[in-house]
């Protein structure tokens, strides 16, 4: 899958697609509500050509500022849990500082837990659980590596 040029700093003009290869960062594991409960993992993937996140200033309301969080949603593939039972993989693909971020901070990474949801469903149709943990994957990753997007 090719990058959407929304959201991406630096790379091809305008309009254009780049392919990125993203480095593993940290893996998220819930189930799915649409398909029964079976599980799902989301890497949480990093690259540079992905924007930092930043704040949208308040509106002219006075209403709150809103945190812009660029992302990139890969599609769903198929792997098998360490039971060998099959499971659903998205990779999604975000600014290392995002990343780092996260790891840090509990509020700001279920933030971002509840955005990334919101864009499964959004892009997939694949309603998920908000109840996440945080499995301890050596590589960092579920699955082999990183898919380019």
């Amino acid at each position: 899958a090719e990058m959407d040029r929304k959201g991406i700093g630096g790379g091809a003009p305008q309009g254009e697609s780049i392919c990125v290869v993203p480095e593993p960062g940290f893996v998220a594991k819930t189930r799915s509500v649409t398909n029964k409960g079976r599980k799902v993992f989301i890497n949480l993937c990093t690259s540079e050509h992905v924007d930092k996140c930043g704040e949208v200033p308040a509106g002219e309301d006075g209403g709150e500022a809103q945190v812009r969080i660029p992302l990139s949603l890969g599609p769903p593939h198929e792997d098998l849990d360490k039971d060998g039972t099959a499971c659903t993989v998205y990779d999604c693909v975000l600014n290392p500082e995002t990343v780092a971020e996260a790891q840090k901070d509990r509020q700001f990474r279920l933030f971002m837990m509840e955005l990334i949801c919101s864009s499964v469903e959004l892009k997939y149709k694949e309603e998920l659980s908000a109840d996440f943990t945080f499995p301890k994957l050596r590589t960092g990753y579920k699955g082999v590596s990183p898919l380019p997007q």
